[in-house]
């Protein structure tokens, strides 16, 4: 048999997996600049310092260091959190299932996270102006699982919605008149 019996399999040509992967690759690249020393603490930090003071004037320095600290980490959480968004995506576009969400789509997203978080880790210690952390690894595949169970909770309601509109506009048998709807 050289046809599938899943249709979204039909004409997966490798030019069209390519585009499927293509915004995971391009985030795998963004998030590889921002491992470099363009985007040290130090340097993000400076930048991070002038808009502070140009937004809110005064702030402590050991104020400020807590909010570069919030802003670092809230970057790991959520840009490879997104990783995991577009991973995901493009897994469930490479291995089609007739399902909505599938936990094979979401293990594999979290899988590509876990490795990019740890490749970008490793890369870090050769870079002099950076620090390499297991924690930001962790705080990667934290932001990747987080992302994962809203995509799960979105794909629960819509698939709940659809068995419900697939309920309603089913068509009734014949039913006497007079007979009151069903409880």
């Amino acid at each position: 048999m050289a046809s599938s019996a899943i249709p979204g399999n039909i004409g997966l040509t490798p030019r069209r997996i390519l585009l499927r992967w293509l915004p995971t690759l391009v985030w795998l690249g963004m998030l590889g600049v921002f491992s470099t020393d363009s985007f040290s603490a130090e340097n993000t930090g400076s930048i991070l310092w002038k808009i502070v003071h140009a937004v809110y004037g005064g702030m402590s320095e050991r104020q400020f260091e807590i909010l570069h600290l919030f802003v670092r980490k809230g970057a790991h959480f959520t840009f490879y959190g997104l990783l995991s968004v577009f991973a995901y995506y493009s897994w469930k576009a490479t291995l089609p299932a007739r399902r909505i969400w599938t936990f094979r789509w979401a293990g594999l997203a979290i899988a590509v996270t876990l490795i990019a978080g740890s490749l970008d880790e490793f890369h870090q210690v050769f870079v002099p102006s950076r620090t390499a952390s297991v924690r930001d690894v962790l705080l990667d595949v934290t932001g990747a699982l987080f992302f994962q169970i809203l995509i799960a909770a979105f794909a629960g309601g819509r698939r709940r919605k659809s068995s419900v509109l697939q309920g309603a506009l089913a068509q009734p048998e014949s039913v006497p008149a007079g007979t009151p709807p069903p409880a």
